[in-house]
């Protein structure tokens, strides 16, 4: 109940400038908890992969291996980076095709990241911006009415400092979900690159 006081009187003693701060970071944490979540699921999908690979190249037939790849990759990265394995094309195409469908598949890696990257980076500043203007609008208003006591700036600058706390709620997360995500991404990437340059040695040894 006194939550809900409290922050009323926040909202209500705001002028515009604050309500479209509260508002542009309440959309950046809606924003960077949906990527979260997204990343979440993309992260539990991609747990098989580094099995898929092993399961691939311990079958010897193409058509085997591909039937055997597919439950694996539920996010369609090594599909098809491994298709290009069944294609009789000379070592340079080759390479040239693979090199597409890795950078293909890491842009996929990387959906999300950029966003994620914005919030953490920038959340902290907009609140600290929305700060700055309160204590701005106190003391213009304290100096205004000629009361300049303590009691009567404490109170306003406290709530201005919710601004603040209200920026690294939201970009803590976001910080916290971007490192590890990218830390996750770079294992697959480094997997998808192997797989990749496994399978121009392959071929090439094929055609020799």
């Amino acid at each position: 109940m006194d939550t809900s006081f409290n922050l009323q009187h926040f909202w209500s003693q705001g002028d515009t400038f604050n309500h479209f701060t509260v508002i542009v970071l309440l959309l950046m944490s809606i924003l960077s908890w949906g990527v979260i979540f997204m990343r979440l699921s993309m992260f539990m999908r991609l747990r098989d992969l580094g099995q898929g690979l092993a399961v691939f190249w311990h079958n010897k037939d193409n058509d085997t291996r591909m039937s055997a790849l597919k439950p694996f990759d539920k996010e369609n990265l090594l599909t098809p980076i491994a298709q290009l394995a069944t294609q009789s094309i000379d070592a340079p195409t080759l390479e040239r095709k693979l090199s597409h469908a890795v950078r293909v598949a890491n842009q996929h890696l990387d959906k999300g990241l950029t966003l994620l990257a914005t919030v953490a980076s920038s959340a902290t500043f907009v609140g600290l911006l929305g700060t700055v203007w309160g204590i701005y609008r106190t003391l213009t208003t304290v100096a205004a009415q000629g009361q300049m006591e303590i009691a009567n700036i404490i109170g306003p600058v406290g709530e201005a400092l919710i601004m603040t706390a209200f920026g690294l709620a939201v970009a803590l997360p976001a910080l916290f979900a971007y490192n590890f995500f990218s830390r996750n991404n770079q294992t697959h990437q480094t997997e998808l690159d192997a797989f990749a340059h496994d399978i121009l040695n392959n071929q090439t040894q094929n055609t020799q």
